[in-house]
């Protein structure tokens, strides 16, 4: 099987990919290109897993109903979406693996850990583990 078995399960497995590669740089039409592209991603049963990936692997593109913008904001640390922004965005489906994974990213880039406990809805505790796992990772 090519790509993660999740890829099996999700709503555009029998879509052109192009679909999900606005053309139009700006404007009306890239806005409509990209809301087709959601309206996939909206009732797509994997859409945490695709998102998880997305933010790993793929700079480009709307995946896990999040255009390559979007996907940015929340890589940075989330410090312009905001926990109260994530809940008016239905948190975008953000499963236990993406929290921790955008949470260690917030944490890579230098957002507190008091900021990150209360962006993510977890503990101070939970913060201290990621980040005690991501100073075990650049040891690597």
């Amino acid at each position: 099987m090519v790509g993660p078995q999740w890829m099996a399960q999700a709503a555009c497995r029998d879509l052109d990919p192009e679909v999900f590669f606005p053309i139009a740089e700006s404007g009306p039409l890239r806005e409509q290109e990209v809301t087709r592209a959601k309206e996939v991603c909206a009732g797509c049963p994997v859409r945490a897993q695709c998102l998880a990936w997305a933010l790993d692997a793929l700079p480009y593109g709307v995946a896990g109903g999040l255009d390559a913008d979007e996907r940015s904001e929340l890589r940075r640390g989330g410090e312009k979406i905001a926990a109260e922004d994530l809940t008016a965005l239905q948190r975008w489906s953000l499963q236990r693996g993406e929290v921790i994974a955008a949470g260690r990213r917030a944490l890579a880039a230098g957002t507190s850990r008091a900021r990150v406990a209360q962006q993510f809805g977890v503990s101070r505790r939970t913060v201290d583990r990621w980040a005690a796992a991501l100073t075990v990772g650049s040891v690597r």
